[in-house]
């Protein structure tokens, strides 16, 4: 596999001075040669992402940084129903519509809804990713069984928060901002929305309309700009074909390891970058996380 060297400028994370922070603990130190070796190790059990054949891109022409359409098709023309109805991914399918996407205005979570996150989560800890992850999270004292890396997961992906300290409304959460994308009430620019999955998704019914690529593509890695509801992303960066539970999996142990900085390691020898941020007023949950090079 060969994997595309994007560098992805990404909206900064408001960490305010003098907030209020409630402090995680945190486990032993992890090096970037143990980061190498889970990280490979990882992509080499995500049995769930797409074999040859799954999908097809039409990548189109490079967007440039006019906000125009350079690329007039779809950059998914196929996404096999074989890949998408494995488990982890329609569980996954079904957060998807559970999200306002507009900041500033009131997130709930429905009884349906949470158990639905449950039902997420339950399916991707069945995986060999996360049965890896949650072995490698125990050793180095981050978590202290399967049942606490749950809670972890169900706390710093999907509590709701307030995305921004200038109000209150509870409008936001990790799970929402990184892999189904926000449109901020403020800039009216789409923030957040790293993930393919979410992107074909909303492709196929029209609320995203790809731009092009900002950097010669790769298969598995893609630097790209496009519209969300109308409103611009000028620079985003998607894994393309990875498993639901290998994305969790790779942010959430940077988001542990190395929280607000770059969380550097390598897979088939390639240097590759993951940035998390912490909330700013509560650093056990994700504001943000991402593919950075």
């Amino acid at each position: 596999m060969e994997w595309l060297v994007v560098l992805i400028a990404c909206c900064a994370f408001q960490l305010t001075k003098g907030a209020s922070i409630e402090r995680s603990v945190r486990g032993l130190s992890v090096s970037k040669v143990e980061l190498t070796e889970f990280a490979t190790t990882l992509w080499d059990r995500d049995d769930n992402r797409n074999a040859t054949g799954d999908l097809l891109l039409d990548v189109g022409n490079y967007a440039g940084t006019t906000n125009t359409d350079q690329s007039p098709n779809n950059l998914f023309t196929k996404v096999s129903n074989s890949l998408l109805n494995g488990a982890t991914y329609q569980s996954f399918l079904k957060l998807m519509d559970n999200y306002n996407p507009y900041t500033m205005q009131l997130e709930t979570t429905s009884a349906k809804e949470d158990a639905e996150e449950n039902d997420f989560i339950d399916a991707i800890m069945e995986t060999r990713v996360m049965t890896y992850t949650l072995n490698f999270l125990i050793n180095k004292d981050y978590v202290s069984s399967s049942t606490d890396l749950k809670a972890k997961l169900k706390n710093m992906w999907f509590k709701l928060y307030s995305r921004k300290t200038s109000y209150s409304t509870i409008d936001s959460s990790g799970f929402e901002h990184t892999f189904v994308g926000e449109i901020d009430s403020g800039s009216q620019k789409v923030t957040g929305f790293h993930n393919w999955v979410s992107f074909y998704e909303k492709e196929a019914v029209g609320e995203v309309n790809y731009y092009g690529w900002l950097s010669n593509p790769d298969p598995q890695l893609i630097g790209l700009s496009f519209t969300f509801h109308g409103y611009y992303k000028s620079i985003s960066s998607l894994w393309v074909g990875c498993s639901p539970e290998f994305e969790m999996a790779m942010f959430t142990v940077c988001f542990m390891v190395r929280p607000n900085q770059n969380c550097n390691f390598a897979i088939d020898g390639n240097s590759m970058t993951i940035q998390t941020y912490t909330l700013y007023t509560d650093e056990s949950l994700v504001g943000s996380a991402y593919p950075v090079a």
